[in-house]
């Protein structure tokens, strides 16, 4: 899949730069024909999350769901030519450094004028947007860096992972209290509806997955279960997500460029249904893998719908894997583009994925079953994060299927991926055994879970091991899965000192140096 040429709205007072750190910032700062100066911070929120997500949302139906193991192609997942220095800022999102100079100036602007929500929404969009990138690099620019403008640093040295992480939990925090108390208004706001609530309830459930994903290290310079159970204890002063209509999911909209970002594009044939994901859900009768792919086209439309996987990994095996390409599932109804099903496929079913209620509440019940947080009970953070993954999924193919007849079951129908009341016993999902079994499913649910949602799901199997059957396959150029990607050919030619000394400390540049939390 070639790296997906983004395009987004540009407002004429943005300054758009084409990397994160280059010692070229200071050339583009200073275009004579574009405003160096933004006053209204409304002009730059909708900007901000229409790029960010749209470019999220597209990496998530393709590089991220090979990362993740969703869905297998070989370009991807033989660890070759789409991991290289020359591809890594398009396709792992180091290009995201050209939203969080406008979180930065939103941040500036809003702290100058007093406007504490405005300034709270630009700490939570910065510190998702650096999240993202320091989780799939590991070491980045973060204290020096976007500010070329300000400070006149256009090539800043690198953080740790750990010194970002402890930053970017001050930076929400202060966030969910600025909102807490401001009272200037919120418009263009494309996200949360123009919410305080909603932003904090945002703030607040990041928070926690980045003290879940630290939670495995000793020697930190903070107390994860108290600072877990302070949010869980305190529910007014921290609010949560309450449910899915609560969570930071963009809608995308039925017109040009506002569409779901992968629905112009071609019949999608070269990604497939992962045989790790098929096993997975066939293992506990889990009917939402009618969600997550499309039945093979030799079983499409029959009575009995079959479907099938593809091993990553295996090079120019997949053609003829399983029988060829009849006999093997293509991605799932809600991100068909157009090209494959003109007049069918929905500009709008899918929706992009910031942090969703059901990962808050597997991170609870993960939280509860190991002892880091008191408060709730295990089971029915773990019960409410399935059901509502069902629920959700289910209102997501009523919009796929608005416009198409009921009898035509060209795309799944929500009833299709109803479970029945066993699901919930059967042996793979009753939330019963040792406390290893216990965990093993809340990760199982939350790697379910966490589809379409980005690089998250790469993100858990490296923190956590779920599921186990993600391991490298034969054609793969490593031996094991990646636990991070290499920092852009930009950052070796343009910050190159920085670059160099960001190795010594964190590893190799290649593909099995850990991050700092990964297990």
């Amino acid at each position: 899949m070639q790296t997906f040429k983004f395009i987004g709205l540009l407002l004429s007072c943005l300054v758009i730069l084409t990397t994160g750190c280059t010692k070229r910032f200071d050339s583009i700062n200073n275009n004579p024909n574009s405003p160096q100066k933004v006053e209204n911070p409304q002009l730059l929120i909708p900007s901000i999350i229409k790029n960010s997500i749209r470019n999220y949302s597209y990496t998530s139906e393709f590089t991220a769901a090979v990362c993740g193991d969703y869905y297998a192609d070989q370009y991807t997942s033989e660890f070759k030519d789409a991991w290289v220095p020359g591809q890594t800022a398009g396709l792992f999102l180091w290009n995201f450094f050209e939203q969080l100079r406008d979180a930065e100036n939103l941040r500036i602007i809003s702290h100058a004028k007093n406007y504490s929500n405005n300034e709270g929404i630009a700490l939570i969009l910065r510190s998702w947007l650096f999240q993202v990138v320091t989780d799939n690099f590991g070491d980045i620019p973060y204290s020096q860096a976007v500010q070329g403008k300000t400070s006149g640093i256009f090539s800043p040295a690198y953080d740790t992972q750990e010194s970002i992480y402890y930053a970017l939990l001050d930076s929400l925090k202060r966030a969910n209290t600025l909102l807490a108390s401001g009272n200037d208004p919120i418009n263009s706001d494309i996200l949360m509806g123009g919410s305080a609530l909603r932003w904090r309830m945002f703030a607040n459930g990041l928070r926690l997955r980045l003290l879940m994903r630290m939670s495995g290290k000793t020697g930190l310079k903070i107390d994860v279960p108290a600072e877990m159970s302070a949010i869980v204890n305190d529910a007014s002063t921290y609010p949560l997500f309450t449910s899915n209509t609560d969570q930071a999911a963009l809608e995308f909209l039925n017109e040009q460029g506002n569409e779901f970002p992968a629905f112009h594009n071609g019949p999608i044939n070269d990604y497939h249904l992962s045989t790790t994901l098929e096993t997975n859900l066939k293992n506990i009768n889990d009917p939402r893998i009618a969600y997550y792919a499309m039945p093979t086209p030799a079983s499409a439309g029959t009575a009995t719908p079959v479907y099938a996987g593809v091993p990553n990994g295996i090079g120019t095996s997949e053609s003829s894997y399983n029988g060829g390409p009849n006999y093997q599932s293509k991605v799932g109804a809600v991100i068909q583009p157009d090209g494959a099903y003109p007049g069918k496929a929905s500009p709008t079913a899918a929706q992009g994925l910031m942090l969703t209620y059901s990962e808050v509440q597997f991170i609870l019940a993960e939280a509860r079953e190991r002892g880091l947080i008191s408060k709730g009970d295990a089971a029915t953070y773990y019960m409410n994060g399935i059901t509502d993954q069902f629920t959700y999924y289910a209102s997501r193919l009523d919009v796929l299927n608005k416009s198409i007849p009921a009898t035509d079951h060209t795309f799944p129908k929500s009833s299709d991926i109803t479970p029945p009341a066993s699901y919930f016993t059967g042996s793979g999902v009753a939330y019963t055994g040792t406390t290893d079994e216990k965990l093993y499913k809340i990760r199982l649910q939350k790697w379910f879970a966490l589809f379409y949602n980005g690089f998250e799901g790469w993100s858990e199997w490296r923190r956590t091991g779920v599921p186990k059957e993600i391991k490298a396959g034969p054609n793969s150029a490593i031996s094991v899965w990646p636990r991070r990607t290499r920092y852009p050919l930009s950052e070796q030619t343009v910050n190159t000192d920085n670059y160099n000394k960001a190795l010594q400390v964190q590893g190799p540049d290649d593909l099995v140096t850990n991050v700092w939390w990964s297990k």
